[in-house]
């Protein structure tokens, strides 16, 4: 009977051990206290930023001169520009050299074809003029080591005088030869070599020049 009760205090205080310490275990921490990930990482929540001081921060992460895609395109570079000379008489009669600005290199057919356009509508208000019929064309250009042939169409002689006639047939030569000054220069008319041109028919000396 005493061994009974023995054993029976003794489980009764291991009990009352038992629940006083899980008692006093539970009440040492404070149950105000909050955790929350930002603190975990250091950060309390109550320090939280607002959300457009956020923004303007990250804004920041972009150069000021770091380019917009509204940017206009750059500029075409400019058209290189040639003079193309051509003869043309003045008012007073004199043969005279007219440059024009033109968008290609000079050549011997793009002078002549300048030639036979005749002058600019400010150009002719200058009193400059040409002699040359403006319905002449030219059919072609051909070359050798040591001369050149123009062939031109047959309105080329039509119209004018004997001193029309050798006008044209000098501003003709002197275009040509401010290009190609040391080649003989022939003329042909619709593929024929001309000796004689015009109604009053003019002698014409083969070279021109």
């Amino acid at each position: 009977m005493a061994q009974f009760f023995k054993t029976f205090l003794v489980c009764l205080v291991l009990v009352f051990g038992l629940l006083g310490y899980r008692y006093f275990n539970q009440n040492s921490f404070n149950k105000d206290l909050s955790v929350n990930s930002n603190s975990v990482f250091g950060v309390h929540s109550d320090n939280k930023k607002p959300d457009n001081e956020n923004n303007q921060s990250n804004s920041t992460l972009i150069p000021n001169n770091y380019p917009s895609s509204t940017n206009t395109p750059s500029s075409r570079p400019a058209v290189q520009k040639y003079n193309h000379t051509c003869y043309f008489y003045s008012q007073n009669g004199v043969l005279v050299p007219v440059e024009r600005e033109v968008g290609v290199q000079q050549n011997l057919e793009g002078a002549i074809a300048i030639l036979l356009k005749g002058p600019t509508i400010k150009e002719a208000k200058k009193g400059i003029y040409s002699e040359i019929p403006g319905n002449v064309d030219l059919i072609s250009v051909k070359r050798d080591s040591n001369s050149i042939i123009i062939d031109l169409t047959s309105a080329f002689e039509e119209g004018g005088g004997s001193n029309s006639i050798e006008n044209r047939v000098k501003q003709l030569s002197k275009t040509v030869k401010a290009i190609e000054p040391k080649k003989n220069i022939y003329l042909n008319i619709e593929g024929k070599r001309v000796e004689y041109l015009g109604g009053e028919g003019v002698y014409i000396k083969q070279p021109l020049n």
